[in-house]
């Protein structure tokens, strides 16, 4: 659906677009009713004021909008903990917010980061497409994508090679290959199937190795291994696993330590990102790295040199590497 500007807001809520702007800038000066009445319109259309346009820029605001996906993932903080490393000596503050997988909640943090003025915003979408970016694009606020490619060229993004970082555990899977190998997967998003995408093309006997999805949490990964055990009967036939979230991979082998299962002689278990808490899981996790932090300072160095320059683009891939543990 095409972007509403402010001339089709005026329009369908039946005022001028003088008053559109006011409810927008001064809206004190409008009667409640006529206020009601063009936020309703707006939010119909999820439509948000260009700052640019509106003439509504004003003094720099030294604030950065983040956006990621979940607040209570270790991946996401640590990349913002590699924003705050860049933005902190800079004099930038950070306003940081979670979408929480959810696109409609995605849209009105934008909304509300463009309300607030901010001077530019690093988001970590929930799809390479959406609303949100269009938004900002149209709002004339610099920003890069992070953990995700966009399909627009023009969009700045920073992101681990996922493809890649699939082949890499393939290729370690096939050289220590157990007697079969199951994927565990979590989120639907892009990051997400570009590791399978990259560990079936390189996998041996693809059509052997079954996948179990929507597995997103720790807790979720402590539930799936009796599960494994009942279905695959993994205490009893050497098995590996590829899971493309430490966090579940962590879970996992939280309860099969519990249940006596060995890790990694009978059960050996490759997960995916390095989070810090990986190396101290009650096994420690063999993992994919994707250099975590350093993205997030990749990240907001390239947001920095953006607010300085709107030509430059960055599109940054980071190479992935194989962090050998205990598990696998």
């Amino acid at each position: 659906m095409k972007l509403k500007t402010i001339d089709d807001i005026a329009r369908e809520a039946g005022v001028s677009k003088a008053t559109v702007s006011r409810v927008i800038s001064h809206p004190e000066l409008v009667s409640k009713k006529t206020q009601d009445r063009v936020h309703e319109i707006m939010d119909k259309y999820s439509y948000t004021p260009s700052l640019l346009a509106q003439g509504l820029a004003g003094t720099p605001t030294k604030t950065i909008g983040v956006i990621i996906d979940e607040l209570s993932n270790f991946f996401f903080i640590e990349i913002a903990e590699g924003i705050d490393r860049i933005l902190s000596p800079s004099g930038y503050s950070m306003l940081l917010s979670s979408s929480r997988w959810i696109e409609d909640r995605e849209i009105k943090l934008v909304r509300s980061l463009i309300s607030s003025r901010v001077e530019g915003v690093l988001l970590a979408p929930i799809k390479e497409e959406s609303v949100a970016m269009r938004m900002l694009q149209d709002a004339g606020i610099p920003f890069v994508v992070v953990n995700c490619i966009p399909k627009n060229p023009d969009i700045s993004f920073v992101c681990c090679d996922n493809r890649e970082g699939g082949r890499i555990a393939a290729r370690y899977v096939n050289t220590h290959r157990r007697e079969q190998t199951l994927v565990i997967t979590g989120f639907g998003h892009q990051s997400v199937e570009h590791r399978l995408e990259g560990f079936f093309e390189e996998i041996e006997d693809a059509q052997s190795v079954k996948r179990y999805a929507h597995v997103k949490t720790q807790e979720d990964g402590y539930k799936l291994a009796p599960r494994l055990i009942e279905q695959e009967h993994i205490d009893r036939i050497p098995t590996s696993l590829f899971l493309t979230n430490d966090n579940v991979a962590i879970g996992i082998i939280n309860r099969l330590v519990e249940e006596g299962i060995k890790i990694p002689e009978q059960v050996s278990i490759l997960g995916y990102d390095n989070i810090r808490i990986s190396a101290l899981s009650r096994i420690p996790l063999s993992t994919i790295s994707q250099s975590i932090t350093e993205t997030g300072e990749i990240a907001a160095k390239g947001l920095l040199s953006l607010l300085k320059n709107q030509e430059q683009k960055l599109h940054h891939l980071v190479t992935p590497r194989l962090i050998l543990r205990e598990s696998y």
